[in-house]
């Protein structure tokens, strides 16, 4: 497609919506990018969804945002995430009222090799190339002001489906009940 110059690199999106699949206490949330017949989904913390929506809701405000663009069809399953996010970062056009978001794959912590003098020079060069592999993938995605206010709306109302928190600590009340500290 003449939109992409990589896998995961969007320039023009059908939807950018968050979702979760599964019971309230045991979701797993997703982001997903949809362009034409090609849908990606990326696993993410339901704290990732809250503060990307949170931030991209008040850039949209900030921006003049016009009627969200809100895609109706949800999560498009299966849910196949081609990997986790560790961190995600969002720049901003205001010129052009565009803006970037871009996702970073979770990775393993960095490993420290030694080479001692055993080691040939392809033994070296195997671990330069485990050493490359383990930097991880970027998944960058170009958003409407439009989109960026109907993904926040989107996490919001995920993010308020789930468990209710207890009024004196915050933390989520489960269906068994909640254990909470304040009351010790």
């Amino acid at each position: 497609m003449s939109d992409m110059s990589s896998p995961f690199e969007f320039e023009q999106l059908d939807a950018f919506i968050p979702g979760a699949l599964g019971e309230p206490g045991n979701r797993v949330f997703y982001l997903q990018a949809r362009h034409g017949e090609q849908v990606v989904s990326f696993r993410l913390e339901k704290e990732q969804v809250g503060m990307l929506g949170r931030y991209l809701g008040q850039l949209a405000s900030n921006m003049g945002s016009p009627d969200p663009e809100r895609d109706i069809a949800g999560l498009i399953e299966p849910v196949l995430p081609e990997w986790v996010v560790g961190t995600i970062s969002v720049g901003v056009d205001e010129e052009s009222g565009i803006i970037q978001v871009t996702a970073e794959e979770l990775v393993p912590e960095e490993i420290e090799f030694e080479v001692d003098d055993d080691f040939t020079e392809a033994d070296i060069e195997e671990l330069l190339e485990a050493e490359d592999a383990s930097m991880g993938e970027q998944a960058k995605f170009t958003l409407r002001i439009a989109q960026a206010a109907a993904f926040a709306e989107a996490a919001e109302e995920l993010l308020s489906a789930g468990r209710p928190p207890c009024r004196l600590c915050g933390r989520p009340i489960g269906i068994e009940g909640h254990n909470c500290p304040r009351w010790n």
